[in-house]
């Protein structure tokens, strides 16, 4: 029998690989960690970035939350990329439980208890979105915050007297906290 010797181009088995396993798992390694990468950073992204202070008052006598009302939201432009995330929260402080006798008593009250948390107070208090009954009250009832190591996030303070026979303030606090993609916005005009 005359056995033919295969051809080189026909032969059946594979050249052993050049590169060590151990390259190709540091390569595919890279890859995975690259992609937890991007991961992480696109849900951080999308991620709200809600400011929650925890600001505690003793309850009302009857037992009730000193903020007795909450909610979280967006607050968007039609001319502008982004969003800001608005916290608010709405209280009541009645006289005889706080001691505030004035509204200036009750905002020396926030304003202690946001210096101790690292925000310190801004001028004009004017009219803002993100607290709608800042285009009513007059500026004396408002005061507004800016944190000392993030200047765009900002915390609103609202306090008016409940008037009538009742002896006491309506309290409302909002943050605010501007999305990734409304500082990057901003950072390009």
């Amino acid at each position: 029998m005359n056995a033919r010797k295969p051809r080189r181009d026909q032969c059946t088995t594979r050249a052993p690989l050049r590169l060590p396993l151990l390259a190709l798992m540091k390569a595919r390694l890279a890859k995975i960690l690259l992609a937890c990468a991007l991961l992480l950073a696109a849900v951080s992204w999308a991620k709200p970035g809600y400011i929650d202070l925890d600001i505690r008052l003793a309850n009302q006598q009857g037992g009730g939350a000193f903020w007795w009302e909450q909610h979280y939201s967006e607050l968007a432009y039609a001319d502008s990329p982004g969003v800001s995330y608005v916290h608010r929260q709405v209280g009541t402080a009645y006289t005889d439980r706080y001691g505030w006798k004035t509204s200036e008593d009750a905002l020396a009250f926030f304003e202690q208890q946001l210096a101790t948390r690292g925000w310190r107070r801004v001028e004009p208090a004017g009219s803002d979105p993100s607290l709608p009954e800042s285009r009513l009250l007059s500026p004396a009832n408002l005061r507004r915050y800016i944190s000392t190591d993030r200047p765009d996030a900002g915390v609103l303070v609202a306090v008016w007297p409940v008037g009538g026979s009742v002896e006491g303030f309506h309290v409302v606090l909002t943050t605010t906290n501007t999305s990734l993609l409304k500082r990057l916005s901003a950072g390009l005009d």
